[in-house]
């Protein structure tokens, strides 16, 4: 049985000048799957998370989440519908420990606010506060970042800072979550441990469209891959044969 869309896009355009970083771009995402997104170089991936999370609006064309027209919608209020993500440099805050980054991305569920709660010594904090604290501790353990909640984001790795910005896009039970690049920099074992949370996260429920130039991450884990260059869609299949598809070879993978 073929699964609901919960994403969609329908000629989708980006200029910047008279450049086209994404051009007539149809892409549908499937509830409870990993979508894999690859491509070149410059192919127009980032520019297409920039588009459907808000950071950009679309010249052309229209983005559809759960069924409404979400183009041009603010970044916050796309957050706020169940669209969150992650970015390829790292966005995490260096003068908070890795528990407050956490909690950061629950913000807008918080009554109270976020600020008046990291105020708040423990004996005065609603119930509303120490679950968020809560929530935050277990999405810790969840990337198995649970030892490091009281050190500063400054002090982490760059693969930890990957791991707490999983954590934090996690804060606020997105349906989807887009992961730009989340093994950038990385080595096989590191690319793995990543990998195994991507899956456990697929798993809980949310719906991730992966972004990456890690051919090998995608194919392994994808249920259903979208090839882009030159902002255009090549194709759009199971891992098995987009890896058979000769403009992907000639593109992308490259071709004898």
């Amino acid at each position: 049985m073929e699964r609901a869309v919960i994403l969609s896009t329908a000629g989708m355009s980006m200029y910047f000048g008279g450049l086209a970083a994404v051009k007539n771009l149809n892409v549908t995402v499937r509830e409870g799957e990993i979508h894999g997104l690859i491509g070149p170089n410059g192919a127009g991936k980032t520019t297409f998370a920039n588009v459907v999370s808000g950071f950009l609006k679309p010249t052309e064309g229209k983005v559809f989440f759960n069924g409404i027209d979400i183009s041009g919608f603010e970044p916050h209020l796309v957050v706020a519908m169940g669209l969150t993500r992650t970015f390829q440099r790292a966005q995490v805050f260096p003068r908070m420990t890795c528990l407050q980054n956490v909690m950061v991305g629950g913000h807008s569920r918080l009554k109270t606010g976020f600020f008046r709660t990291m105020l708040r010594p423990p004996f005065v904090r609603s119930a509303e506060e120490n679950a968020t604290r809560e929530r935050a501790m277990r999405l810790l353990d969840r990337v198995g970042l649970t030892a490091s909640a009281d050190r500063m984001a400054t002090d982490l790795v760059w693969v930890e800072c990957q791991l707490l910005q999983i954590a934090r896009s996690l804060m606020n039970e997105p349906k989807l979550l887009i992961l730009d690049e989340p093994t950038a920099g990385m080595g096989s074992e590191e690319s793995d441990i990543i990998a195994g949370i991507i899956r456990q996260v697929r798993d809980s429920g949310v719906t991730i469209i992966l972004i990456s130039h890690d051919v090998r991450l995608v194919m392994d884990n994808a249920d259903w891959v979208t090839v882009i260059n030159f902002g255009e869609k090549i194709c759009e299949e199971v891992p098995e044969s987009v890896q058979c598809d000769a403009k992907v070879l000639e593109a992308y993978l490259g071709s004898e």
